[in-house]
């Protein structure tokens, strides 16, 4: 049985676009004021220096990637939703289960959505071109987004 089947057969429609990118962008948000946070004294410090600014967030380059996938990988896993998916009324669902995904694959997900935007974004843009709106990331994971 093909996806799409799967998907029809019970009463899933895959997420929009726009609801993707609604709930791609609450993560980031959330995600930057987790480390901002996290990092204000820091921050705090440079708030002069538009210079140090920069060098001090592109030092932290590997705490963003870090929180990234494992906010990702643990939302993903037992919820099948972060934060983001939640307001914006998603999950996200394995292809063959239609459940969470798997830790592996909830973790694959994670890292490969970080490549993702290293490289503008391409992963996503490919997602316009899907009839089920997987970017890159959900189909190599073997993940689907649909309305929740």
């Amino acid at each position: 049985m093909d996806l799409e089947e799967k998907l029809s057969r019970e009463g899933f429609t895959p997420s929009s676009f726009s609801k993707r990118v609604y709930a791609y962008t609450i993560d980031e948000l959330l995600v930057t004021l987790i480390i901002f946070a996290a990092f204000f004294d820091k921050f705090s410090a440079v708030s002069d220096d538009i210079m140090a600014i920069i060098e001090l967030t592109n030092s932290m380059i590997l705490y963003f990637i870090i929180l990234k996938t494992a906010y990702h990988t643990i939302f993903i896993h037992l919820y099948g939703k972060t934060i983001g998916k939640m307001v914006a009324r998603i999950r996200a669902v394995d292809i063959y289960t239609l459940d969470n995904p798997s830790l592996q694959n909830s973790f694959i997900r994670a890292l490969l959505r970080n490549f993702d935007e290293m490289f503008f974004y391409l992963g996503m843009l490919y997602s316009l071109s899907n009839p089920f709106v997987q970017t890159i990331h959900d189909k190599l994971a073997k993940v689907v987004v649909i309305d929740d």
